[in-house]
């Protein structure tokens, strides 16, 4: 599977990446949401990691903006806060799950990676 994780948290990228990477999947982080925008512009990811808070561009406009350009996309939102009414809007506009910081990595490899297939082997 190839995820795309963006997120302004470089220690949670890295914990991330060596989650996935360890699973056997590829692995692209990006620490802003406009390197991110870029990468879902100009390849096929089949699931997709975002941070609600983000410095430059809110989570919700990049989750807009990305499934605007790949419906099929399944983005997962994470937040390090208990945002209620962020959430429900991420559900909204086709955000499959959100994620609270400290992540629970058995839910993920559980609960959300069966949700995803694979686009492309």
């Amino acid at each position: 599977m190839k995820i795309l994780i963006i997120d302004d948290d470089v220690e949670i990228l890295d914990l991330l990446e060596s989650f996935y990477t360890s699973l056997g999947h590829n692995v692209v982080v990006c620490t802003n949401a406009n390197d991110g925008i870029k990468k879902v512009a100009t390849e096929i990811f089949d699931f997709l990691m975002l941070d609600i808070n983000l410095p430059e561009k809110d989570g919700i406009s990049v989750l807009k903006e990305v499934k605007q350009m790949d419906p099929q996309l399944y983005v997962v939102m994470v937040t390090g806060y208990r945002e209620a009414d962020k959430v429900i809007e991420a559900f909204r506009n086709g955000a499959i799950d959100c994620l609270l910081k400290p992540f629970n990595f058995d839910y993920i490899k559980n609960n959300v990676l069966p949700q995803i297939p694979e686009r492309r082997k």
